[in-house]
């Protein structure tokens, strides 16, 4: 390469005047004096002077391989342009999945699901949140995103026959709370008719 910004009809590369020729046995037949002089050589502007490529008359064949054979390269490219991230779902598998402005989507995590072998025997904690015992057994954790919903909102895990108990309990209390503050009220106003 002589030239990289050349544009146009300017001459980006200079031809050597060298021309490698082989043998049917693939060995080199010609040229035979094993290195090749490029003279004034000049890139990009600089100056470089004369430089002597050598090369092995011996071991330069037209073939890969010393035993033969031919081997080709090929260039994939997934076809994906510059990108910018967009939003993250879950889905039906219980991957976490980012997606991006060119059309890409990456999976980036994997939610893990627990299964016990006594549901009922969890132990309640606040907020939602259960902990094994010795009689629900140690977590079954599970990987393949069985019973994960990717988009759906999970029902909710209020106990009614447990708040409808607790509020039963509450409003007896209250009324009873209000008898007793009744009943005191009644005794002091006795109490005052008595003085007057």
């Amino acid at each position: 390469m002589s030239n990289g910004n050349a544009a146009g009809t300017e001459t980006q590369w200079t031809r050597v005047n060298e021309t490698f020729q082989f043998a049917a046995n693939g060995s080199l037949a010609a040229p035979t004096g094993g290195a090749t002089t490029l003279t004034g050589l000049n890139i990009n502007g600089v100056g470089v002077g004369d430089v002597e490529l050598r090369y092995d008359t011996n071991g330069l064949t037209q073939f890969a391989d010393v035993n033969g054979k031919a081997n080709t390269s090929t260039l994939n490219q997934n076809g994906y342009g510059a990108g910018e991230f967009v939003s993250v779902a879950i889905n039906d598998n219980g991957r976490v999945v980012a997606t991006y402005s060119n059309g890409e989507r990456i999976d980036m995590a994997q939610v893990v699901t627990a299964n016990f072998n006594a549901i009922n025997s969890l132990k309640r904690l606040d907020g939602g949140v259960f902990a094994s015992t010795s009689e629900s057994g140690e977590a079954i954790l599970d990987l393949t995103g069985r019973g994960i919903m990717g988009g759906a909102l999970e029902a909710s895990n209020t106990d009614i026959s447990d708040e409808f108990t607790k509020l039963i309990v509450t409003q007896q209390a209250y009324a009873a709370s209000t008898r007793i503050v009744s009943a005191a009220d009644k005794m002091l106003q006795e109490a005052l008719n008595m003085i007057r």
